[in-house]
């Protein structure tokens, strides 16, 4: 069964004309999977990005979506929020080669975990842009802007801090994956990656290991990366880490 939730941003009188006159970016939205509150923290994001950025999610509790060779035909990018274990290989060869197709992704939080029991867990990492297969305990911790030039982490605070993460530890982060955040363990002092972006085939892809609850979820920084990291997957952020014209919800 495909539970599907609506989220779309509104779009107000006043706003200016270049924006009215541009239609929603659409967003499938799938999510679900165990050790964490999906139910609460999918309506959450996406109804919150929705009020950043000029877009429409539909919200897919499952992965019955990708039982379809077509299933992110009508949508502009497909965001993966999920930590499931395993999941039928059929449905993750239909995830990779929409984005090997040039379909743009966006990957949050277990995502990077996620299939870890399937044989194609190996090639979904190579999706993702990083290997990461375990975390720190959950803790308060800070990133670091690794560049701070582009467009997506522009306006991010060079001393952001979440009150209460996971931190996965980076195993590889792939070649042709360029990071934007990395933290340092407070346990052992290592440095992870915890926000990059990279292509896979011809898709462009966003990644962040953030957000496991809403100790992250509710930062405005964390909400603003995500939507800047979305727009750029479709082209549609700015060089000045604003949206292009028509894209800002209002």
């Amino acid at each position: 069964m495909i539970i599907i939730a609506s989220a779309l941003a509104i779009i107000t009188p006043s706003s200016a004309l270049a924006d009215s006159q541009k239609t929603p970016l659409k967003a499938l939205f799938v999510t679900g999977g165990g050790y964490h509150d999906y139910a609460k923290l999918a309506p959450f994001l996406t109804t919150n990005l929705s009020q950043l950025i000029n877009v429409k999610f539909d919200v897919a509790f499952n992965m019955d979506p990708l039982k379809s060779k077509k299933f992110a035909d009508g949508y502009d990018v497909v965001v993966y929020d999920v930590c499931f274990d395993e999941a039928d290989p059929m449905l993750l060869e239909n995830a990779l080669n929409i984005a090997r197709a040039g379909k743009p992704s966006v990957m949050i939080h277990c995502a990077v975990h996620a299939f870890r029991k399937s044989d194609h867990v190996h090639e979904w990492e190579n999706y993702c842009g990083m290997r990461s297969k375990v975390h720190d305990p959950f803790q308060s911790f800070a990133t670091e802007k690794l560049d701070a030039k582009n467009p997506i982490t522009l306006s991010f605070p060079a001393d952001w801090k979440t009150p209460g993460d996971e931190l996965y530890q980076t195993i590889e982060l792939m070649e042709g994956s360029h990071p934007l955040l990395r933290a340092k363990s407070p346990r052992d002092g290592r440095e992870h990656t915890v926000c990059w972006i990279h292509s896979y085939g011809k898709g462009r892809v966003f990644a962040t290991t953030l957000g496991h609850d809403f100790k992250t979820a509710e930062s405005p920084d964390y909400l603003r990366l995500l939507s800047n990291g979305l727009l750029w997957t479709c082209g549609k952020l700015g060089n000045d880490g604003n949206p292009k014209p028509g894209y800002a919800a209002k």
